[in-house]
């Protein structure tokens, strides 16, 4: 036997692993210590070991028959997600739910979890029969003609926990419609019944077999006979008897079923099938009516029990958070019986839900950030697991989809009818062939090397009869997608026949020459239109022509100045060329250095701002050494750089610090010859080595170990103009402004860090930083809670001028300052005055939205009770999460005060912190608070590195 896979499931049955995974969990054995074969062997189990997901972590794929789900067994998954995982659960095209991120050492009590509320994860993987699935309303539909559920239990039964069926060829995919359409997936499937009305009105199925995706596409073979509902399981025994039997195992590439089906041709099938059964099948010359769209899962839709509803949510590529699962389970039991399912197209459904229970629903779904309603976008896109943690994949997927989507909302295209699939690699997860526009991930060459790109086929969809796509364009990379898919959509839209599909369209315009991969190649330069900037927004349009508005900020056209090709996405940053004899260097067009905004610009591997001062050009090192803030960002006005982050002040020309003094760039010297700019590099003043931490924001020094932590070097910060949601009263004199980034335009990622707002005082563009209050994981809202500073220009600002409905342009994220996870791993201590509570409570909430479940102190000084920020979030917090304690100390209490008096000092933290040498420390407020808190900190053990600090500009606060 010359297949590697056949031999070692000959020696070791796939059953029969499990005592190793016991002994490896127990053990906690590293991945590349365990046998390759075990290894394989762990997905009977439904463990997939995942490479890519360091150190070496495992996905769960949970088995969910006909896609139901109960409430305590979606609850049970979350919690399965948030304690062993990475707190993501993706829901699959078969309908499965998948978790990723368990330790080895978490194998035996997933699958003790999922026993205990009657799911078990076997057999998903590998040779065996993968999830039985049915129409996702099964048995609720008023024109169902058959409900299918019961027959997908009883298929299951045949094989699961059977030695026999386990052991099969390849894998073998099975599932059955009990309505008379029939979507473009069931003709992709090894065995698919299909339900029709016979002539006489008695209820059959249809059978196709053979269906593959895959790299050898393949529609499925139509069985020219009738099955009856009481037939259906012995047939599905016999074609799983005949493919065990008779199917290849020689080459994995030709062992699926359809191989034995293209060797035996259909007649063969039947014959043997007739051997194998106790009854005769009834001939039916009749094909199944083909696919005329896809399912519409996402909506309400009426069941045929009266005055009951099916709530059909949207999850954007099938991805959701454990809080929504949760919230999901809750929500299923509040508002009806508590019972869901999962779909197909990577959404899930809340059934049984009684009208006048509507609206509630609704609200508590659209808490959860899942929604009835979903865009063209959301609703027709589907992306595979992807190389995040796919072995296998050789691009990543959801990542790119998301992001394919979100410029597409920009462009303002719509996908009416029209699906995207992307799939990772050439085995089609996502169900590429069968998609209007299907993505394959390949490896791209490129003048720099290789990337990540698909081959792009058009016209898998449905359009008359079910066909695979046809290869359009091959080696497209991840930045030309937006511009391709607005090409072939539009041209659909202004030139297909009315009726005329998006798949029937491209067909037609395609013809057979690109049945198969060889499409034409896309080159560098194809599909990359101008880009036009909106010089109100800064918003950034690619296209042949500037919009008739921004989308950003509403601007007229007018605004819109196209950029040369030189300041795309890399404004200022220029590829150094040879060095002149005299040292200097080109570094930028004179004429793009402006004399009210500075210029980014890389010369000779040195990260330099350029300004005109005076008329003259000025260099100086591109980032502040105070936390590393690009400088060009920040604004110049007579010769004074103001540093966009945190307001420090340099002069441009000596590069002194003016506002805290003691500090200074490295400037260098600047010659400009027939416009162009050159400077002079490496021989510059000498590089201040005693700058403060990178993590400080007060003028004290600390030793070089502190200032090297592990922070990655500040990227590009976005820039965005958000509507204000809300604006809440907090106290009398701080308000927590609430911004809507529902469109992602400002990424939030890390809790702790800061945004810069942009205020126009007198005329001109003022920009402060304030911290961001809410947590990342909730990255569809931005809460600013800003304290008054009566004679701070901004706060006042926004105070006395800001509303709801308002709008804000924000630049960011930004800062060093923030917590990680995946660095910092021990219980924390948040602690901070005065409105220095805000990077903490964002630290705090992200705790709370992730599940982590660590220990964390939360301590808080203010002056008065009258001036206690975020009072009941923080006792919320306390309610929410068990390891989390909140302590409030008052400087100047009132009478009716019963809680800590005093400021925070070391003695008090020793009393609340028993452990404060073992943790992990936040602290955010005056330059003498921290000061003291971090000395204390220091003689009670805590390791320096483990003292993160947060400290007001004495000049103007950035929070007041």
């Amino acid at each position: 036997m010359s297949n590697p896979v056949e031999i070692w499931k000959s020696e070791k049955h796939g059953f029969d692993v499990w005592p190793e995974v016991e002994r490896h969990a127990a053990a906690g054995t590293p991945m590349k210590q365990i046998d390759q074969a075990d290894l394989e062997r762990m997905k009977w189990y439904g463990f997939f070991y995942r490479k890519r997901d360091l150190p070496g972590r495992y996905m769960n794929r949970i088995r969910l028959t006909a896609g139901e789900l109960t409430a305590p067994q979606a609850k049970a998954i979350a919690h399965l997600a948030c304690d062993l995982g990475h707190g993501v659960i993706d829901i699959t095209t078969r309908a499965n739910v998948q978790v990723q991120g368990l330790d080895v050492g978490h194998l035996p009590e997933a699958a003790k979890r999922l026993a205990r509320v009657g799911l078990s994860s076997k057999q998903t993987g590998h040779d065996n029969i993968r999830n039985v699935f049915a129409h996702p309303f099964s048995g609720l539909m008023p024109d169902e003609l058959i409900d299918t559920r019961g027959l997908c239990h009883e298929i299951t039964s045949i094989f699961l926990d059977s030695r026999e069926y386990s052991d099969l060829p390849r894998k073998m995919n099975i599932c059955l419609n009990g309505t008379e359409n029939h979507s473009a997936h069931f003709w992709t499937q090894d065995i698919s019944f299909l339900a029709a009305r016979r002539s006489g009105g008695e209820i059959a199925f249809h059978a196709l077999i053979g269906g593959t995706q895959g790299q050898t596409p393949h529609l499925a073979w139509r069985l020219p006979v009738w099955v009856e509902p009481g037939q259906v399981v012995e047939v599905t025994r016999a074609i799983l008897d005949l493919f065990r039997a008779e199917g290849s195992r020689e080459k994995r590439n030709a062992a699926r079923f359809r191989f034995l089906i293209e060797a035996i041709g259909v007649e063969g099938v039947m014959n043997r099938l007739e051997s194998r059964l106790p009854f005769c099948l009834q001939p039916c010359l009749d094909a199944p009516a083909p696919a005329r769209s896809y399912d519409d899962l996402i909506g309400w839709f009426p069941q045929k029990a009266p005055g009951l509803w099916t709530m059909g949510l949207s999850v954007p590529l099938g991805r959701m958070t454990w809080r929504q699962l949760e919230g999901l389970a809750v929500l299923s039991r509040k508002w009806a019986d508590g019972q869901l399912r999962t779909t197909h197209e990577q959404g899930i459904a809340v059934i049984n839900v009684p009208t006048r229970h509507r609206g509630g629903a609704a609200t508590d779904a659209a808490a959860l950030g899942l929604s009835v309603h979903a865009d063209s976008l959301d609703r027709n896109s589907m992306a595979c697991t992807g190389s995040q943690f796919c072995n296998i994949a050789v691009t990543e997927t959801k990542g790119h989809m998301f992001q394919l989507l979100e410029k597409l909302r920009k462009k303002q295209v719509k996908l009416e009818g029209v699906r995207i699939h992307m799939s990772g690699c050439p085995s089609s997860c996502a169900q590429h062939f069968t998609a209007d526009i299907g993505l394959k991930g390949v490896r791209v060459r490129r003048l720099l090397g290789t990337r990540e790109g698909f081959d792009v086929f058009l016209g898998g969809g449905a359009g008359g009869q079910i066909e695979m796509g046809r290869a359009y364009r091959l080696g497209v990379d991840v930045d030309q997608l937006p511009a391709l898919v607005e090409e072939v959509v539009g041209e659909y839209y202004v030139h297909h026949r009315p009726g005329q599909t998006f798949s029937a369209y491209w067909r037609e315009r395609l013809g057979d020459a690109s049945r198969t991969d060889d499409g034409a190649k896309a080159g560098e330069d194809d599909y990359r239109p101008p880009v036009w900037i909106c010089e109100k927004c800064q918003h950034r349009h690619l296209g042949v022509d500037p919009p008739m508005f921004c989308p950003s900020c509403a601007g007229l056209r007018r605004f819109f100045a196209r950029l040369e090709e030189h300041s795309s996405e890399t404004v200022g940053v220029i590829t150094p060329p040879a060095e002149r004899p005299d040292g200097y260097v080109f570094a930028a067009d004179e004429s793009a250095v402006q004399s009210e905004s500075g210029l980014a610009v890389t010369v000779a591997g040195h990260e330099l701002a350029l300004f005109r001062v005076a008329g003259q050009v000025r260099a100086v090192a591109a980032l502040c050494p105070h936390e590393g803030a690009p400088l060009a960002q920040g604004t110049i006005e007579n010769g004074v750089i103001t540093c966009p982050w945190h307001g420090w002040t340099f002069d441009a020309c000596s590069g002194c610090s003016l506002e805290p003094a003691n500090h200074r760039l490295d400037r260098h010297e600047v010659l400009v010859e027939d416009g162009k700019v050159f400077v002079r590099v490496g021989r510059g003043s000498a590089p201040n080595h005693e700058q403060p931490s990178s993590e400080r924001r007060s003028g004290s020094q600390q030793p070089a170990a502190a200032k090297a932590v592990c922070q990655p070097r500040p990227t590009q910060a976005a820039v965005a103009t958000l509507s204000v949601a809300d604006v809440i009263q907090e106290t009398p004199d701080v308000r927590t402004f609430r911004l809507d980034n529902s469109g992602r335009k400002i990424p939030l990622e890390r809790p702790g860090q800061f945004v810069s707002v942009c205020a126009t005082i007198d005329g001109r563009d003022v920009w402060r930083s304030f911290t961001v209050c809410s947590s990342p994981a909730r990255p569809e809202g931005l809460d600013l809670t800003i304290k008054l500073n009566p004679d701070g220009q901004v706060s006042r600002h926004l105070f006395e001028t800001i509303r709801p409905g308002s709008r804000l342009k924000l630049r960011g994220p930004q800062g060093r300052f923030y917590f990680d996870p995946t660095r910092h791993d021990e219980p924390l201590a948040l602690i901070s005055a005065g409105s220095g509570i805000t990077p903490m409570m964002s630290i705090a909430r992200f705790l709370r939205d992730t599940g982590d479940g660590r220990s964390c102190v939360f301590v808080y000084g203010a002056r008065t009770a009258d001036d206690i920020i975020l009072h009941r979030d923080c006792g919320q917090l306390v309610a929410q999460m068990p390891g989390f304690r909140y302590y409030v100390t008052l400087s100047q209490a009132g009478a009716g005060w019963t809680g800590a008096c005093g400021r925070i000092d070391a003695e008090r933290l020793g009393e609340w912190i028993d452990d404060l040498a073992a943790r992990r420390c936040f602290l955010c407020g005056p330059d003498q608070f921290l000061d003291q808190i971090r000395a204390g900190l220091l003689a009670a053990g805590v390791a320096e590195e483990r003292i993160h600090t947060e400290a007001f500009h004495s000049r103007e606060p950035a929070r007041v």
